[in-house]
């Protein structure tokens, strides 16, 4: 890391630098809506595309099938052809994932996994899926459908009704931290009496909703050259306070590269740096087991790390070089 490099972040106005999270009535164009982000790709965990002429879909029927499309989705060829993601529908993807874990802990359900940790097993690796997906460098759109759900007071009472995504809570929670705009769609009725569709990016008490755009508008009408507009007059009212700055026409996703570790590197390293730190002053001993504590743990030894902690010897090395100086 050079944190002396870093530059100031650009709000683009491109729609590959964002993720977007779709809730909404059945057949209220969610999936249509998506299929138009720039280089679109349907990770179809619903069938739900039979109307769309063009789209380019991808059927999944289970998590390991998902999980397998990674290593095609770093390769540069496939990432020039598609620059967002789509997964139709996050519930579904929920599920499968809940699933695999099941699958790969050996039980039935979620609830057979010890001290109550499956749920935790669950959100992690859903939550690290999702996230590797922007990591990689693509656009992200999630969809849900929509769901009305009571709240209760202290007395266990119902006190109030809110529309809310249909997925998982746990992980809808993941959905909501990650994605940018979170929006709902429903058909509304105007004054004339014509029933359309309009997309909602504000929450109130009704429903769920919300957007890290400071000046977005409450809603628009449900296609995406309104989407579009709302995301750009967005950034334009904002780029007021900044005179104009740091804002840009241009994609600017953060690449976040995938961290990989040299176990055996990484333990030859350990064994030099001991080594050179104990040939300059015996006194280092004691340094160096604190060290090691830090990260492993108070009696802990590196000869008995696994390739699963690679990291923490890194980081074991790091101070050891510090000791060096």
């Amino acid at each position: 890391m050079g944190l002396l490099d870093i530059k100031p972040h650009e709000v683009s106005r491109d729609l590959r630098g964002y993720s977007v999270f779709f809730y909404g009535e059945p057949k209220s164009g969610k999936t249509t809506i998506a299929s138009k982000f720039p280089g679109a790709l349907l990770l179809a965990f619903e069938k739900g595309y039979n109307a769309l002429p063009g789209v380019y879909a991808q059927p999944i029927n289970s998590w390991g099938e998902f999980k397998k499309l990674f290593n095609e989705l770093k390769l540069p060829e496939v990432q020039e052809k598609f620059q967002t993601i789509v997964i139709d529908t996050a519930d579904i993807a929920y599920a499968y994932c809940e699933k695999y874990i099941c699958n790969r802990e050996g039980v039935d359900t979620v609830g057979d996994i010890p001290y109550g940790k499956g749920y935790n097993l669950i959100s992690t690796e859903f939550d690290e899926s999702i996230r590797k997906i922007l990591q990689l460098n693509y656009g992200l759109v999630l969809i849900s459908h929509a769901k009305s759900q009571t709240s209760k007071n202290a007395k266990g009472e119902d006190i109030a009704s809110q529309i809310v995504p249909t997925l998982d809570s746990r992980g809808r929670r993941i959905c909501e931290r990650t994605c940018d705009i979170i929006g709902y769609s429903a058909m509304v009725t105007d004054e004339n009496g014509d029933v359309t569709t309009r997309l909602f990016m504000r929450g109130t008490p009704q429903y769920v909703a919300g957007s890290r755009f400071k000046y977005m508008v409450n809603s628009i009408p449900f296609n995406y050259e309104s989407l579009v507009k709302a995301i750009t007059d967005a950034i334009d009212m904002q780029s007021q306070e900044t005179g104009g700055q740091y804002i840009t026409d241009r994609a600017t996703q953060v690449i976040t590269e995938e961290v990989t570790y040299d176990f055996d590197a990484l333990m030859a390293e350990f064994q030099d740096l001991v080594g050179n730190l104990m040939s300059a002053n015996q006194s280092n001993a004691t340094k160096i087991t604190a060290i090691v504590d830090k990260y492993l743990g108070k009696g802990k030894k590196v000869s008995d790390c696994t390739p699963d902690q690679a990291e923490q010897i890194d980081l074991i090395n790091t101070d050891l070089k510090g000791l060096l100086v």
